[in-house]
């Protein structure tokens, strides 16, 4: 796999991952958790967090193809991007 390609799919896998952990630490023990005054804010952050790094590796595995070293885009649509 092209490493740019595999450096930016495992940046965020490691996000996601990150994002996960966070959250599942808040909600099963918020209790003590006392540095985080407002917790709800840094629920919301790392919700976040999560729903961008799924939605960037979603982007990278619909829109393109990976073939050894090579990556390709999956459909690229020349007139549209003519028209920007």
């Amino acid at each position: 796999m092209n490493s740019f390609y595999s450096a930016t799919v495992d940046h965020y896998r490691a996000k996601r991952s990150e994002a996960l952990a966070t959250l599942e630490l808040y909600f099963n023990n918020a209790v003590g958790i006392g540095e985080h005054s407002d917790l709800l804010v840094e629920i919301r952050k790392w919700t976040e967090v999560l729903d961008n790094s799924n939605s960037v590796l979603e982007t990278l595995e619909r829109d393109f193809v990976t073939t050894g070293d090579q990556i390709r885009i999956e459909k690229f649509d020349h007139q549209m991007a003519r028209s920007l």
